[in-house]
C-alpha cells in the first residue's frame, strides 16, 4: 500500500498528527510519501502562507478570530482566496499521485482537503481528512472526501449540522505520537527529571511558539497557596525563558526551551497549564493529565475551550478567574479533582494513530 500525506505549515499540529500516522504505517510495512502542499509547489509560497498565519494568530488574534467567525457563518473570505490558488496548482498533485501509484491520500489541513476535493474524481484514490481540533473548522463542509477523522463522537452532531455525511465520520481521535500512549510511573518520572516526589508538579506549556503571557502565568503560580514544583516549557520563546530564569521565585521552577521529552514531563506532572491547541490537548488527554486553559487564540482555540470545559476535562482561566484561583480549586478540592480526572479518562484516545493506521491498512485487505 502507498499512502500520501498532504499537510500545510500553519503551526506544528497538522504536521505532527500526520507524522504520527505515517510512523505507524511505516512500521506496519506501508510505503509513505509526505508533502507540504505549498512547500512542494514553491518554498516562497510556503513561507508566505506560514508567516501570514503566524502573524495573524500571534500578533493580531482578535482580527484572526473575527475572520474565523466570519468563515464559520458561511461567508467568503481568505479560505476562498486560498481555494483559487489550489485550483491553479492541483494538476501537479494529480501527476504526483499517478506517477507514484498512490492508493490513499491523507489531508491533515483544510487547504490540503480542498485540493483532494478538486482532484478526487480524476485519480483512483481513497481520501481521508484529519480535523486537528475539538471542533469542525469552517469550510470542511465544502470538501468531499471519503472519510473524516474527528476528535470525539460528541462532535458528530456539529459535523452533521454543517452538512458532512455522518457515515463518513470517524470519531477515532486526533492522532498523536504513540509515545504518548506509554505511561511511566509518576514518581520515577519525577526522580528522572530531578523533581521532589512528595510535591505535586505543575507543567506549563504554551505550544511550540511559546505564545501567551508565560511570565504572567508564572507569577500567578508563585502566588497560589499550594506547595508545588513547576516545569515550564517556553518552546521557541527564548525571551520568556530568559526572563523566568533571572527572576527570583518562591517555588521551585525549572525552565526548558524547545524539548523532545514532553511525554516524560507529562508522566511526572499532576496538571498541565496550557493554551488549548488541539495537539497539546490531545497529548495531555492521552497521558490522562488534567488541564487548566489559558490565553486561547480566538477562533479554533476558543472552540476547543468550549468543547473541553463543557466536557469537564479542565478549568478555564479569565481575568476574573485566574490561574491562581484554578490551581487552588484543583489541588484543594478533592471532589472537583476527581470529576476532572474522570472526564479526562473518558475523552482519552491514546491509540488514535494506531487506530487510524489500522483503518487505512484495512483498505488493502478489502481489495
Amino acid at each position: 500500500m502507498r499512502v500520501l500525506f498532504l499537510t500545510v505549515s500553519t503551526g506544528h499540529g497538522h504536521t505532527s498528527s500526520a507524522k504520527a500516522i505515517e510512523k505507524y504505517l511505516n512500521d506496519s510495512g506501508a510505503e509513505t510519501f509526505f508533502l507540504d502542499v505549498y512547500g512542494y509547489i514553491s518554498p516562497r509560497l510556503c513561507n508566505a502562507i506560514s508567516k501570514i498565519y503566524l502573524f495573524a494568530a500571534g500578533k493580531t488574534p482578535r482580527f484572526y478570530g473575527k475572520q474565523y467567525d466570519h468563515a464559520d457563518m458561511g461567508k467568503s473570505g481568505w479560505v476562498e482566496v486560498v481555494a483559487e490558488i489550489n485550483h491553479i496548482i492541483k494538476n501537479k498533485f494529480i501527476r504526483f499521485i499517478e506517477e507514484n501509484e498512490i492508493d490513499v491520500v491523507i489531508a491533515s489541513h483544510l487547504f490540503a482537503a480542498q485540493i483532494l476535493t478538486m482532484i478526487r474524481g480524476q485519480v483512483d484514490i481513497r481520501t481521508i481528512g484529519i480535523v486537528t481540533d475539538y471542533t469542525v473548522h469552517p469550510k470542511w463542509e465544502n470538501t468531499n472526501l471519503d472519510y473524516y477523522v474527528i476528535a470525539d463522537k460528541s462532535l458528530i452532531p456539529l459535523a452533521g449540522r454543517k452538512g458532512i455525511n455522518k457515515d463518513k465520520l470517524l470519531p477515532i481521535g486526533i492522532p498523536v505520537d504513540m509515545k504518548f500512549s506509554v505511561a511511566r510511573d509518576k514518581n520515577e518520572a519525577k526522580k528522572e527529571l530531578g523533581f521532589d516526589v512528595d510535591r505535586p508538579l505543575v507543567f506549563v506549556m504554551m505550544g511550540s511558539m511559546g505564545y501567551g503571557n508565560i511570565y504572567s502565568v508564572i507569577r500567578e503560580i508563585d502566588r497560589a497557596d499550594i506547595d508545588c514544583n513547576v516545569a515550564v516549557c517556553c518552546g521557541n520563546n527564548k525571551r520568556a525563558k530568559a526572563l523566568i530564569d533571572r527572576t527570583v521565585h518562591k517555588k521551585n521552577f525549572k525552565t526548558y526551551g524547545f524539548i523532545n521529552n514532553v511525554d516524560m514531563i507529562m508522566d511526572a506532572a499532576d496538571c498541565l497549564i496550557t493554551k488549548p491547541g488541539g495537539l497539546s490537548v490531545t497529548e495531555s488527554l492521552s497521558k490522562k493529565l488534567p488541564m487548566i486553559f489559558v490565553d486561547p487564540i480566538p477562533g479554533q482555540e476558543y472552540r476547543n475551550v468550549e468543547f473541553l470545559v463543557n466536557n469537564g476535562v479542565g478549568l478555564y482561566t479569565t481575568k476574573s478567574f485566574t490561574v491562581e484561583d484554578a490551581l487552588n480549586i484543583y489541588f484543594n478540592d478533592s471532589e472537583r479533582r476527581k470529576e476532572i480526572k474522570n472526564a479526562v479518562e473518558r475523552l482519552s484516545k491514546p491509540n488514535s494513530a494506531k487506530d487510524i493506521g489500522d483503518f487505512i491498512l484495512s483498505f488493502e485487505k478489502g481489495k
